[in-house]
């Protein structure tokens, strides 16, 4: 499905918050959320989403993912890390 591309390099793909930025500015950092990635993958996801909503199908999952690992003791031998502190937050593209 087509979908008008207008704005969404400006449009936040976490909030759905515009922000103005110039061409040279290459990456997307939302000042309300707080949400940051590349400006073209941003972009794209905006077109992603507002197809999938076009389609009556929701929107994409943009929530960005990292897994604690294991860390070394002193001794260099691996030890686990907890469940706790496993955090969700990934950049797009990695």
């Amino acid at each position: 499905m087509q979908v008008d591309p207008a704005g969404t390099a400006k449009e936040c793909s976490q909030c759905g918050v515009g922000t103005d930025k110039p061409l040279w500015v290459r990456e997307h950092s939302c000042p309300s959320c707080g949400f940051e990635a590349d400006w073209d993958a941003s972009a794209a996801y905006n077109v992603l989403n507002r197809g999938l909503q076009e389609l009556g199908l929701g929107q994409a999952e943009v929530t960005p993912g990292e897994t604690a690992t294991v860390a070394e003791t002193d001794g260099g031998s691996p030890r686990s890390v907890s469940a706790r502190r496993v955090i969700e937050s990934r950049k797009l593209g990695a």
